[in-house]
């Protein structure tokens, strides 16, 4: 494949064409719009050395990941909307395993990200609005113990 201006053959990736896939459940839909929150930080805490007072030392905290937000069109009766409801109205949480992979013009995995432990924590339904002609669109929240990138 020959994308003509870039060296050694490569394209950057778009951030359109993705797919999000639980590993538990191969049937749980993985058609997405959006997904965000592939985010982690390193906090710190500052520590003063006691009779120097030349710097300061920082000690890193283990890291902090955010939410993942998941958007797609409203389905109805899906593995995806009986697991949120299991937790969000049932309270019965089942934590999944879960990869977003970025995929390359040609439908290739460029990247891909493993998701550990998530589990629903909000879902949202958008704005019902009859002088517009817009798709409805789920909003799933999730908490989760951690991502790694897949190498």
């Amino acid at each position: 494949m020959d994308y003509g201006f870039f060296k050694d053959n490569y394209a950057p990736p778009t951030a359109f064409y993705f797919k999000v896939k639980f590993f538990k459940y191969d049937e749980m839909e993985s058609s997405f719009q959006e997904v965000s929150g592939l985010k982690v930080t390193v906090k710190v805490t500052e520590k003063k050395e006691g009779g120097d007072n030349d710097y300061v030392h920082y000690l890193p905290n283990p890291p902090v990941f955010t939410d993942l937000v998941l958007k797609r069109c409203l389905l109805s009766n899906s593995k995806l909307t009986t697991w949120c409801q299991d937790a969000l109205e049932r309270f019965k949480f089942e934590p999944l395993d879960m990869q977003i992979i970025l995929l390359g013009p040609d439908g290739v995995n460029m990247a891909s990200w493993t998701v550990h432990r998530a589990y629903p924590i909000s879902w949202e339904l958008s704005v019902l609005n009859s002088l517009k002609n817009e798709l409805v669109v789920e909003t799933l929240t999730l908490k989760y113990n951690k991502f790694t990138r897949d190498t």
